[in-house]
């Protein structure tokens, strides 16, 4: 059901990128451009969103069966609380009632609440190895969605010729962020999903976006985008996020697969379960006691008086029973594993957010760039010898004291 819900969200929000960045150069254009891609962007975007709904109706309907956090639901309730209010912005920028800036604000707000459930989704899952594949997933859709923002932000100047202060400090704060979130993807990725990421998003077909961006960062509020037209860029940085989503959608096939294989597991093992159950004194199942050759008899013994089905492998090979043993052993070590690198991953995602909350901070509080803000972070806790983190949340702990009243 969750990998069913994502696949949905992941859909859902390609459709809200790709109108978002029409609806920046129609109004950056004050209407004169991709008027006639309009309706067609928001319509393709409604279909996904009945997807999306009907995903999260058949999440509700489990709900009392599956383990499911109260937090995820909150999410989903923020999202529909955001879709409630997108029939009301399309007809504001159909009539060019409002900037580009503040709509792409809008979409912006709607797609991390989209992200977030599945955010929510990686950390509220049990099982190891769905929450990894869960958590790549995450990151990469977090590095498309800087990637749409940047063909939002600069289709707005490239339609208008001139990119204003902020929007020219955003689109480069939004290249940085992509870099990080798909070096993220990356080291919780399968090593096949990172050698198609890398060959998607090299390809000759990207010499002409990186150039167009080039432009775009060199020329800076000073103007210099004469020669340029909006749909040329849009186009390029449209293909460009299309591959993206050839490659996200690689990574949904391969999330689905790890669900299916382990619900098929968990529906053997529930088989197993009930067979075993027929046969269980009455009360349930009774424990097991797994016996290696040579174990004492008199533990053994012990083992059966409390109830225990006890399974010996005395009478196979030492070959055998040591094989037996080290399938067991190799199995928990892999659980391990699993288990300590989802650890991680959730470890870096939360301090992540909160040196981001902390740079928020120094930017309003300082008026610096968000580079300047991590520099003075990272500049603090070499000083003072302690993690960048540390002083993130010292930071944000202040903040409320450190603002002008």
């Amino acid at each position: 059901m969750v990998g069913d819900a994502v696949s949905a969200i992941s859909g859902f929000i390609h459709s809200l990128q790709r109108e978002r960045g029409v609806s920046n150069v129609f109004l950056g254009s004050r209407g004169r451009e991709f008027a006639d891609r309009i309706e067609a962007a928001s319509s393709a975007a409604r279909a996904d969103q009945d997807v999306v709904c009907e995903a999260f109706n058949r999440l509700h309907e489990v709900a009392h069966e599956a383990a499911f956090d109260a937090r995820l639901f909150s999410r989903i309730a923020f999202v529909i609380d955001n879709l409630s209010r997108l029939e009301e912005m399309r007809a504001r920028i159909r009539a060019v009632e409002t900037s580009a800036a503040e709509a792409t604000d809008f979409f912006v707000e709607v797609i991390s609440a989209l992200l977030a459930v599945v955010f929510e989704a990686s950390d509220a899952t049990a099982d190891a190895e769905i929450s990894r594949a869960l958590v790549a997933m995450f990151s990469f859709m977090q590095g498309k969605e800087f990637a749409g923002q940047e063909r939002a932000v600069a289709s707005a100047g490239f339609s208008s010729g001139k990119f204003t202060h902020a929007q020219h400090d955003r689109l480069l704060k939004l290249i940085d962020a992509q870099t990080r979130s798909f070096q993220f993807f990356a080291r919780f990725a399968a090593p096949q999903l990172r050698a198609l990421y890398e060959e998607k998003l090299s390809g000759p077909e990207m010499i002409e976006f990186e150039r167009l961006r080039r432009i775009a960062c060199l020329a800076g509020p000073a103007g210099g985008l004469q020669g340029v037209k909006s749909q040329q860029w849009y186009d390029q940085s449209t293909r460009r996020i299309d591959a993206m989503r050839q490659v996200e959608k690689v990574i949904d096939v391969r999330l689905q697969a790890v669900c299916k294989a382990k619900l098929a597991q968990a529906e053997a093992g529930g088989e197993a379960l009930d067979a075993d159950a027929s046969m269980a004194p009455e009360g349930g199942l009774p424990p097991i006691a797994v016996v290696i050759a040579d174990m004492d008899a008199g533990l053994i013994a012990d083992a059966a008086q409390t109830g225990a089905g006890v399974i010996s492998v005395d009478g196979v090979s030492p070959r055998v029973g040591r094989s037996l043993l080290d399938i067991v052993q190799s199995q928990a070590g892999r659980l391990q594993q699993m288990s300590e690198e989802l650890e991680a991953a959730r470890m870096a995602i939360n301090e992540r957010k909160i040196i981001d909350r902390a740079k928020g901070v120094l930017m309003t509080l300082r008026g610096a760039s968000e580079q300047e803000a991590y520099d003075l972070l990272r500049k603090t806790a070499m000083s003072q010898n302690r993690r960048v983190k540390e002083v993130a949340e010292a930071v944000i702990a202040m903040s409320d004291i450190l603002k002008p009243a």
